[in-house]
C-alpha cells in the first residue's frame, strides 16, 4: 500500500512534508484544514517518496515530476527578475510556462 505525504514549498524551493497518509485525498483534506501552519510554503503538492503524486490546478503538470526536479524548477525560477513578489497564481503561471 502507498502511503502519501504532504509537501509544502516556497518560491525559491525549500520544503517541508506532512504526513504520511494513507490516501491523496487525505492528504488534501489536512491541507484544507492546514490554515496558516507553513505560511512561507504556500505550494502544496501530494507525493510519494521520490515523485509528485498530485497537484493543484494549473500545477497539474508537475504530477509525475521528481520532487528534486521540481525544487531545481521552483529555485530557477524565483531568481528571475520579474517573478519577484509575485504572487501564488502568477507564480504558478510562470511554472506552468516553463514546462510547456
Amino acid at each position: 500500500m502507498k502511503k502519501y505525504k504532504l509537501m509544502c514549498m516556497s518560491f525559491d524551493g525549500e520544503y517541508v512534508t506532512e504526513g504520511p497518509f494513507k490516501t491523496i485525498d487525505d492528504a488534501w483534506r489536512y491541507s484544507n484544514d492546514m490554515g496558516s501552519r507553513w505560511y512561507f510554503y504556500p505550494f502544496h503538492f501530494v507525493i510519494t517518496d521520490k515523485t509528485i503524486a498530485d497537484a493543484p490546478w494549473l500545477m497539474d503538470v508537475l504530477i509525475g515530476k521528481r520532487i528534486t526536479t521540481v525544487k531545481r524548477l521552483f529555485n530557477r525560477i524565483s531568481k528571475k527578475p520579474h517573478t519577484q513578489n509575485m504572487n501564488c497564481d502568477a507564480f504558478g503561471w510562470e511554472i506552468a510556462e516553463a514546462l510547456c
